[in-house]
């Protein structure tokens, strides 16, 4: 469990003026040139100006939750999921994560405490909370090949949290509730416009905020000096995986794929963006964005001692048979019954062989991601 202060305009400016005179080095100077649909002529704020993190306007606008109050929400919605979850019990795990979490949330524009769990599950997910609660899945860990992918990740979901997408969507969305009450009482195609424009508008509320939880979260895994190009490459890793969906659901439905403006509907009413725009345009903001430097942290060896930690947990474990064992002790291994107890037993004979239950090993390997 990690907790990490609020992090203000002052606190990081002092916390980099500090960093820079213990390291011997100053900030790389960049211009602002914001990518992923932003230009640098509406940037005057210099909202994604790399140098100005954590004094920035990032998560502004308007929002009916405050920061205590999205935390609150947050925390309700830990409760729900910690109650069905089993959660990773090895400390120097847990500890590793929350390190790398709050390295990147030093990093970052947040202004909530950060707290990090990881589920002992063989599922590719991560997911932040509202206020900050920050989810990782075992299975994801043993699926990336580098720390630098690994943080990657869990800046995007961070800048989500900075951002405060999720509140803001929520707000949006009860705005959009509130003002189709009245529509409700009127009738024609001008209302069922009306009413096809909330999802419509909800939806590409979240294609952007997946847009722009991109491009912080390159910034700050930048920021936190690790190399950005990381996360396209998982990027590239996720679009394989789509790809082989999609080939499969062509094959199984081929009718489907000729439907007439079949992608752009698809598009219109997706949550998502696509994943070869998301590659695109974080590739845009890389070269826009960040100064080029000459060192990157790639992978550390306790990133591959806490990989090596989780795949020795799930280890199978096999046990010799022995008196009094119950049916619920876990799988036995038997030995083979002699050739002549075999015999025995076909001829008739009144002597038994004991049958034990016939458990394989691999029934109790964790189901592997992919």
């Amino acid at each position: 469990m990690l907790c990490v202060p609020p992090v203000g305009a002052s606190d990081a400016d002092a916390a980099r003026a500090s960093k820079a005179a213990e390291d011997g080095s100053t900030p790389a100077s960049s211009a602002s040139q914001p990518a992923l649909g932003i230009d640098a002529k509406t940037d005057k704020s210099g909202k994604y100006d790399v140098n100005r993190i954590g004094q920035r306007s990032v998560g502004h606008g308007v929002n009916v939750y405050s920061l205590q109050k999205e935390r609150a929400l947050g925390e309700s919605m830990a409760s729900t999921i910690d109650r069905g979850a089993k959660f990773v019990a090895d400390r120097e795990v847990n500890d590793y994560i929350s390190r790398l979490g709050q390295k990147i949330a030093r990093n970052s524009d947040a202004q909530v405490i950060l707290t990090t769990k990881v589920i002992d599950s063989p599922d590719l997910r991560i997911f932040a909370l509202p206020g900050g609660i920050l989810y990782v899945d075992k299975g994801l860990i043993m699926e990336l090949d580098s720390e630098a992918e690994l943080a990657g990740m869990m800046a995007h979901e961070i800048a989500h949290v900075a951002a405060r997408h999720a509140t803001r969507f929520a707000t949006r969305k009860y705005a959009w509730n509130m003002l189709s009450i009245p529509i409700t009482y009127l009738s024609g195609p001008a209302a069922i416009g009306t009413r096809q424009i909330a999802p419509l508008t909800l939806k590409k509320f979240s294609r952007d905020a997946e847009y722009e939880a991109d491009l912080l979260g390159i910034e700050y895994q930048y920021a936190a000096g690790y190399d950005p190009q990381t996360f396209v490459e998982a990027l590239e890793r996720l679009q394989n995986q789509d790809n082989q969906v999609r080939a499969r659901i062509a094959k199984a439905l081929p009718v489907a794929s000729k439907v007439p403006l079949n992608g752009k509907i698809a598009r219109a009413f997706a949550s998502y963006p696509p994943t070869d725009e998301r590659i695109k345009k974080a590739q845009t903001a890389i070269s826009a964005l960040l100064p080029t430097r000459s060192d990157y942290v790639l992978d550390t060896s306790e990133f591959q001692e806490v990989k090596a930690k989780l795949a020795w947990a799930d280890r199978p474990i096999l046990r010799r048979h022995r008196a009094g064992d119950g049916q619920t002790n876990g799988p036995v291994l038997h030995r083979t019954p002699s050739r002549e107890l075999q015999q025995n037993n076909l001829a008739g004979n009144s002597s038994v062989v004991t049958k034990g239950r016939l458990s394989s090993v691999f029934s109790y390997l964790p189901a592997l991601p992919y």
